[in-house]
């Protein structure tokens, strides 16, 4: 292993474990190795097909959930899995089709959106692609890494029935960490939203019954 990669290996590491879960103000433990290539490998694909379906539908909440799907950029052909806000999806296919946001439109975008069950998207817009912030998404692998670091086992058994409502607090708003970890939750099967209250917190469960505020924590 080469000093750039060790460096970037400790960097990730202290990012990783600048987070842990909490509920109801409690610490938790924090993760630890458990299942590597969860970002092709591991889950099952009916369940993620009915999470993105429940989470697409959330798409207009003050909360929106996180979804995953495969993005490819047809002006490069690089293909990307990606996780997204689900309206964020939404816009881009309103950007790559010139649609508007009239309800005969948006109809038209959620019916290309809910009946692709591949969930794979091809983009040449710059709006669309940036909307879903294709370019700086990160790698599979970078994803994987972070992955092999969390006992998603742990995590199924909490929150894998998705009908627990707990959240998650990072201790910075780190966009694209947060993205990734509900990456990993999604391929796992248990669906997250992004709090409306807080952009470094994420819910665990199903949109509609999640609890409507976050307790004080000290």
């Amino acid at each position: 292993m080469n000093r750039n990669a060790k460096i970037l290996g400790l960097l990730i590491l202290v990012i990783i474990y600048s987070c842990g879960r909490k509920e109801s103000g409690n610490n938790i433990e924090k993760a630890k190795v458990e299942i590597p290539n969860v970002v092709y490998n591991l889950g099952n694909d009916s369940v993620r097909n009915k999470l993105f379906e429940i989470a697409y539908k959330n798409g207009d909440s003050s909360s929106p959930s996180y979804l995953v799907f495969i993005a490819k950029n047809l002006n490069t052909g690089e293909i990307k899995e990606i996780c997204s806000e689900a309206p964020l999806l939404s816009g881009a296919m309103h950007h790559e089709f010139g649609m508007g946001y009239d309800l005969k439109s948006s109809q038209f975008i959620d019916s290309l959106i809910l009946g692709n069950s591949k969930r794979i998207f091809e983009f040449k817009e710059r709006k669309a692609l940036e909307n879903i912030s294709f370019n700086e998404y990160p790698s599979k692998e970078r994803i994987e890494v972070l992955a092999s670091k969390l006992d998603l086992k742990d995590f199924m058994k909490d929150f894998g029935n998705n009908e627990t409502v707990k959240y998650m607090e990072f201790k910075e708003d780190e966009y694209f960490l947060q993205l990734s970890f509900s990456h990993i939750m999604f391929k796992c099967g248990i669906i997250t939203s992004r709090s409306s209250v807080g952009g470094n917190t994420i819910w665990f469960g199903y949109p509609s019954i999640r609890a409507p505020e976050i307790p004080d924590i000290d």
